[in-house]
């Protein structure tokens, strides 16, 4: 029964994990393009893109890939309460379903930019409700960047970048990835 539970479990994981990491990973990258152009790499340019990271994925977003991690731990320590051999499959199939349903089912840019909009223009119309103007222009700065990242990526099939590919994005440049995604084979 344990094992039954198990499997579910894992397939829940793998049937989340393409939108976990494909929010994850967009969130990322919109901090890092939404920089500013003349950012260093260094420690505090990477704490501002967390900072940054974490505004955007805000509230509901921001359980999505921690979610998916309790699935991913769930499911082995299921497996493992059923024998020590489930425990060591589910961590291997859980792993292979994740990966493989990222892969082949991660969307693109364009279906997480209107998360990453809606939130943003929600947040800033609460900050405008409770009379907050500091936060309201800022959030609203940021909704207007993101609208025009959505709009500049609308059509775009671009998959998020991961945080590999995304250390070669220059900070601040939107259409970077746009014109690498064109130009590419």
């Amino acid at each position: 029964m344990y094992l039954l539970i198990a499997i579910g479990l894992a397939l829940a994981y793998a049937a989340l994990k393409p939108f976990s990491a494909g929010l994850f990973n967009t969130s990322m990258w919109a901090a890092k393009v939404l920089a500013p152009t003349d950012a260093r790499d260094n420690d505090t340019t990477r704490q501002l893109l967390r900072i940054s990271q974490a505004a955007l994925m805000d509230g509901w977003l921001s359980n999505i890939p921690f979610i998916t991690t309790i699935l991913f731990f769930s499911c082995i320590i299921v497996g493992f309460i059923h024998s020590w051999w489930g425990g060591l499959l589910m961590s291997f199939v859980s792993t292979i379903l994740g990966s493989l349903t990222e892969i082949t089912c991660t969307r693109s840019l364009s279906s997480y930019l209107p998360f990453l909009l809606h939130k943003m223009v929600n947040r800033a119309a609460d900050y405008r409700a409770k009379n907050d103007a500091e936060r309201s222009e800022a959030s609203e700065s940021v909704c207007k960047d993101l609208a025009q990242l959505t709009s500049l990526y609308q059509d775009s099939q671009l998959k998020p970048p991961n945080p590999k590919q995304l250390k070669d994005i220059p900070y601040g440049d939107m259409s970077y990835w746009l014109n690498l995604g064109v130009n590419s084979p």
